[in-house]
């Protein structure tokens, strides 16, 4: 609906991954707000004279981090280096594109962007666009509606371009033909495969082999740094549980913010919209919306018309309905006439926006609400536990905090402030357990001053509820472990390495052998093994070994009675001898019907992706890019 001040795209180059992110900011991480008001800084790159500013960077480095979260990690594991890096050297790819769009006018109608808007699920209230879920899931993301909206209309434009370039691309008859047949190409193989288990037996490893091993690799065979730490919690939640209510409270309390618990004046909209374009100029369109008016006042029903007239196809279709709005979503013209109706069916005059003249229909009034105590008693009471608490658990974080310093131990915090010790032991630093799962918490403790002058931490605050003072109990500093505890592992590992190579060694040996045209079932009999046979192999076959299939399609064709013969490196150090007996390749074009429309459809499509990336890479390589490293 082009006349709301919020509409985005949900299609396009690279608009799925910014759904994606209000999705999972949504999902994961409920209402919490990414902040968009930064204070303006000094910019963290220059693009062709166009600044990425650190707000961006910011908000987009957030952004990244919610999605790898929702992947699993934890604070902790993400490369904070590497995420920023990352995160600007795509707004620098961004930033180059968008000028590459704009060089070329490249752009998206807001009619485009109004229709997917009120599509995009995430922003539905059962089945329907909802103006507050719409604000607040842009805001879990970092987004606001006016940057949202020129994002996918960047995005739009981003998407014409990459089809463009991507679509230039094709296969010529005989390359298609070619690759087909290639990739449908099926080999006799026979193979034998030298296990390193199986050679481990006949391997010796002398004394002087595991000393030397152990001497030149002594770095292997370091003990784990490890802690013990003791921590305190302060928590939010075990002041608000002690704090005594009584029903006179909660209701003087629930009076005091009553308009927490109210439901604004809502207004549902529907409108009939005819677009100032350049096929319709001004005094087209309003001469149109004023026949549409004539039709209305002689009894003709706003939802046909909307239907029939309306250009605004994302609300055409279901009569003009805009859903249920409060105020703050429309554009200001609109939004003034719209909320001056003042009866269900009442429809305004045309009123002109920068999207052309609408005629606007008051299709319900639903006044403010207010909802009742006893439906939200449980939720008043919450809020008055935590308002009761606030100055308790600022002044106790802070009492916190000044015994923490003057104490030599948490003995004398616990007493005094009635705090249970907990203890830790045996941690690592790629630990998650307890509170080392926060970096601020594993920062501390692996610090000199609580590692090794054992002082306690300051106040260190895990969430808006829960603050710990923490301190290291014990720690075992690596070592190196002695020659006689790490024997028979050094033993183990030489013996795989001499299994391997001689793995290697009987396999160019075989190879040998048959190149100097041996008899294949001599070689594999004197080595004490049978040949595999794989008749018709393809290059997918599940059954075969990747490294093994790479190496028999790699193999030259074998002309004659000969055979071609090769070596592929298995996982886990065996070695595989591989002979191709014979290749065969598919009929005709004829003969491949949909399999070759779908293969020569895969390969111009990853043809036109490296179209696409060469092109970003000459604009990285033409332009003039300042950034800062991170």
């Amino acid at each position: 609906m082009s006349i709301m001040s919020m509409r985005e795209r949900g299609q396009g180059f690279g608009t799925k991954v910014i759904i994606g992110l209000i999705i999972i900011a949504f999902a994961f991480f409920g209402l919490g707000s990414i902040s968009t008001f930064l204070t303006p800084v000094a910019r963290v790159a220059s693009v062709n004279g166009e600044d990425v500013t650190a707000s961006e960077m910011e908000v987009a480095v957030e952004r990244n981090r919610r999605m790898l979260m929702s992947q699993g990690m934890t604070p902790e594991t993400i490369d904070e280096d590497e995420l920023r890096a990352n995160v600007l050297q795509s707004l620098i790819t961004r930033k180059l594109l968008s000028q590459a769009v704009d060089q070329l006018s490249l752009t998206a109608s807001d009619t485009s962007l109004d229709q997917s808007l009120v599509q995009t699920e995430v922003f539905q209230v059962n089945g329907s666009f909802d103006p507050n879920q719409y604000r607040l899931v842009l805001a879990s993301a970092g987004y606001d509606p006016v940057t949202y909206r020129e994002e996918i209309r960047l995005d739009e434009a981003l998407g014409q371009l990459s089809e463009a370039i991507q679509g230039s691309s094709f296969l010529t008859e005989a390359e298609m033909q070619r690759t087909t047949s290639l990739s449908r190409q099926t080999r006799d193989v026979t193979y034998i495969t030298f296990k390193v288990s199986d050679l481990e037996a006949d391997v010796v490893i002398d004394a002087m082999s595991v000393q030397d091993y152990y001497d030149d690799n002594r770095d292997q065979f370091f003990t784990e740094e490890t802690i013990d730490i003791a921590y305190v919690q302060l928590a939010k939640s075990d002041l608000m549980a002690a704090v005594s209510v009584s029903p006179e409270a909660l209701r003087a309390f629930y009076t005091d913010r009553v308009d927490l618990y109210t439901q604004a004046e809502q207004r549902r909209i529907a409108h009939i919209l005819i677009a100032v374009s350049e096929e319709q100029d001004r005094d087209a369109a309003l001469a149109r919306v004023l026949e549409i008016q004539t039709q209305l006042k002689a009894g003709a029903s706003f939802a046909e018309l909307a239907k029939s007239s309306s250009e605004d196809p994302g609300s055409a279709v279901v009569g003009g309905d805009l859903g249920l709005a409060e105020r703050d979503i429309f554009v200001a013209p609109f939004e003034a006439a719209a909320f001056e109706l003042t009866s269900e069916g009442e429809v305004s005059p045309p009123i002109e926006t920068q999207f052309g003249f609408h005629l606007i229909q008051l299709s319900e009034l639903l006044p403010a609400t207010v909802t009742a105590f006893d439906a939200v008693a449980e939720a008043v009471e919450a809020a008055y536990r935590e308002d009761a608490v606030k100055e308790t658990y600022v002044a106790s974080m802070s009492e916190l905090d000044e015994m923490a310093f003057e104490d030599p131990d948490l003995e004398g915090v616990s007493d005094q402030l009635g705090l249970e010790i907990i203890q830790v032991t045996g941690q690592g630093r790629r630990s998650t357990e307890s509170v080392l799962s926060n970096a601020r918490v594993k920062d501390a403790v692996f610090s000199p001053d609580l590692m090794i002058d054992g002082n306690n931490s300051a106040v260190i605050e895990l969430n808006d509820g829960v603050a710990v003072v923490v301190r290291v109990t014990a720690y075992a500093e690596s070592v190196l472990k002695p020659f006689d505890a790490v024997t028979a592992d050094i033993e183990t590992v030489l013996k795989q390495i001499k299994a391997s190579e001689l793995a290697q060694s009987l396999a160019l040996e075989a190879v040998g052998r048959l190149e100097a045209g041996d008899i294949t079932r001599v070689v594999a009999e004197d080595v004490g093994m049978e040949w595999s046979v794989k008749t018709n192999m393809t290059r997918y076959q599940p059954d075969i070994p990747q490294a093994l299939r790479t190496q028999a399609f790699a193999l030259p064709k074998p002309s004659g009675m000969t055979k071609s013969v090769g070596i592929a490196a298995l996982d886990g150090g065996d070695v595989a001898v591989v002979s191709v007996t014979n290749v065969k390749n598919p009929g005709g074009p004829s003969g491949l019907g949909m399999e070759n429309q779908a293969i020569t459809q895969l390969l111009e499509n990853q043809l036109g992706g490296l179209e696409f990336k060469r092109f970003q890479s000459s604009l990285q390589t033409l332009g003039d890019i300042q950034g800062q490293n991170f």
